[in-house]
């Protein structure tokens, strides 16, 4: 079912496409892939000022590496791909214009494998190459203001009757659409399965995780038309999906199912429910997982963080450390450790613990930054400014990392550098009047010509947006 925040998302990406302005027909014919793009710029603005990500390096950072294990057997390279995950327990993914594709860290929580991410992501890269989005723009003109303002009523309405109004006010708008949106889930399953296979899954990946999202769909007894689902037909393509991989030669398909199984999967959605998910329903997985010997220790580690988020930071340190006993080859446990430590405040432990993680794996980003936010906190500016840049040079994902840097060569009175990374920090952060502040500062600071041209770079293109927001806001 569409969850009210949903509608408020669909909404105001209806509202904000609209008040763009509609192309031609001459022009919607012939939307290019430059179109594309810049409609991809404003859209994932105005989309993330809707929906909280999910912004932890370990879990973005092994799904952007599935996503570009997928992309890198592509055919043709249309645009830049960028994976994020939405902290959002509802079972979806969805690909917005130009490569963004999003996926909900609850769709995750019920895979069992990287194969099954693997086969979401292919099936809404397969929607972006076929360029479905940009076709839904020509279609789109169908949903006029009079649908809008039953829809927006929908909204305020809210609950069963607000349902009833939604479904109403779209039925005769949407109804013309939707033999199309059936066919583009055809098409986008067809290369889909075509991609994952490429990228040596195996084809049984994609009917696993299709047949989950149908029964998970059915126990919470959804209702709503057809028409309002994300992804329609789902009984449908499971059977068709089956049928292929089953018919498939041999030879035609990657590895056989569980070859995919790895750690690096369960420390991420691990991380997932630890970090994210509602504390007691986190917990209540863990306690199953304690059972098994294959996930014990993974257990523990759940456990540990947790306990974290419930500022128990001693239980989450024993936690942890019995994850530890288990599997003392797992560095983003040692990790996890330093930074409970770290805000504990016993930074002599926090160092040492992830000292040895960075024996382990010298160049394990979130390593470097919990110990050079840790070298920070001793006074330790010099050594602290290395390794995060080290930590940024390896994952510039990594939370508040230029704001770190900035205090780092700030206290090393490197001016320049300091407002540089605040700078950078706050255009990330969305506070562009401050972003370009703090530019303006290195600017002035600045006395190298090639470091003055890369931050005049930053600082011309911040106000490019600030003059886009005020352009938008009229």
């Amino acid at each position: 079912m569409m969850t009210r925040r949903w509608c408020k998302v669909l909404i105001f990406c209806i509202i904000f496409v609209i008040s763009a302005g509609w192309p031609s027909a001459k022009a919607r014919a012939d939307f290019s892939i430059d179109d594309e793009k810049r409609l991809g710029e404003k859209f994932l603005r105005a989309v993330l000022q809707q929906l909280r990500l999910v912004q932890d390096p370990e879990v973005v950072g092994f799904v952007d590496r599935v996503g570009q294990r997928v992309v890198d057997h592509l055919e043709v390279h249309t645009f830049p791909y960028h994976f994020y995950v939405v902290d959002s327990s509802a079972l979806n993914a969805f690909a917005a214009p130009a490569g963004h594709v999003f996926i909900n860290r609850g769709l995750i929580e019920i895979m069992d494998d990287e194969g099954e991410l693997a086969a979401i992501l292919a099936h809404e890269i397969a929607h972006v190459q076929s360029r479905h989005i940009a076709q839904r723009i020509a279609r789109a003109q169908q949903l006029n203001i009079a649908s809008l303002g039953g829809l927006l009523a929908g909204i305020l309405l809210g609950g069963e009757a607000g349902a009833a109004v939604i479904a109403g006010s779209q039925a005769g708008a949407t109804s013309a659409m939707l033999n199309y949106s059936r066919q583009d889930e055809e098409e986008a399953d067809r290369k889909g399965l075509r991609y994952l296979e490429a990228a040596d899954y195996h084809g049984e990946d994609f009917v696993i995780i299709m047949k989950k999202m149908g029964q998970d769909s059915w126990k919470a007894g959804g209702h709503m038309p057809t028409y309002l689902s994300t992804h329609p037909g789902v009984p449908e393509r499971v059977a068709y999906l089956a049928t292929t991989v089953e018919t498939r030669p041999e030879s035609s398909q990657a590895a056989k199912k569980g070859s995919n199984y790895s750690d690096a999967f369960l420390l991420m959605q691990t991380k997932l429910y630890g970090s994210y998910e509602n504390p007691a329903e986190a917990s209540a997985k863990f306690r199953e997982w304690l059972a098994k010997p294959e996930t014990k220790a993974m257990a523990y580690y759940g456990m540990g963080l947790v306990q974290r988020r419930r500022r128990m930071m001693q239980e989450a340190v024993d936690s942890l450390k019995s994850a530890i006993n288990l599997r003392p080859d797992l560095v983003p446990i040692l990790v996890e450790l330093g930074e409970t430590y770290f805000q504990m405040g016993e930074f002599d432990k926090a160092n040492s613990v992830v000292s040895s993680a960075l024996i382990l794996e010298p160049d394990q980003p979130m390593a470097l930054y919990v110990l050079g936010r840790t070298q920070l906190e001793q006074g330790r500016a010099t050594e602290a400014s290395t390794n995060l840049a080290r930590a940024a040079r390896v994952d510039d994902r990594l939370p508040s990392i230029h704001y770190y840097l900035g205090m780092a060569y700030g206290k090393l009175n490197q001016l320049a550098e300091a407002h540089y990374q605040f700078g950078i920090h706050y255009r990330r952060e969305g506070s562009l009047k401050n972003a370009q502040f703090h530019f303006m500062e290195a600017l002035r600071y600045a006395d190298s010509p090639s470091r003055k041209e890369a931050i005049e770079k930053q600082l011309q293109e911040v106000k490019g947006e600030i003059k886009e927001e005020q352009r938008e806001k009229k």
